[in-house]
């Protein structure tokens, strides 16, 4: 792992963190940070980065997102950094996902390349002195 890989991920979010729902009305041209979870039912036509992402059937993504938890139930176009991905049964993604764990459930449309992060390396056992 690259010393500054792990500063690319989000925290994850704090104990009480508000959940932000974006309505199926909103449209937003931009990138958007949260230290929270995110629901998107509308359209976001940039980035999205926080530690919990769900895309939810009616909700459309075209740009990146990076996430230690990811959800899509709804369109991804471009491309996914996450710890853990879920691709629901009605979901339509169009993009490359980096991942640790990934579901591709039964259903879900899936165009694009999969790529394993490699986890760091746990720490060396202690061996006894020769």
């Amino acid at each position: 792992m690259a010393p500054n890989e792990n500063q690319k991920w989000p925290q994850p979010a704090a104990q009480g963190a508000q959940r932000s729902v974006l309505s199926n009305d909103l449209v937003i041209e931009g990138d958007i940070t949260s230290l929270g979870p995110v629901d998107i039912h509308g359209k976001v036509q940039g980035s999205v980065r926080a530690p919990n992402i769900v895309i939810v059937a009616d909700g459309e993504v075209e740009g990146s997102v990076t996430a230690i938890d990811l959800t899509i139930a709804g369109t991804l176009t471009g491309e996914a950094e996450a710890e853990s991905a879920n691709l629901a049964p009605q979901s339509s993604v169009t993009a490359d996902i980096t991942h640790s764990k990934i579901a591709i459930e039964s259903g879900a449309r899936f165009e694009g390349r999969l790529l394993r992060r490699k986890t760091a390396p746990l720490a060396p056992s202690v061996q006894p002195a020769p």
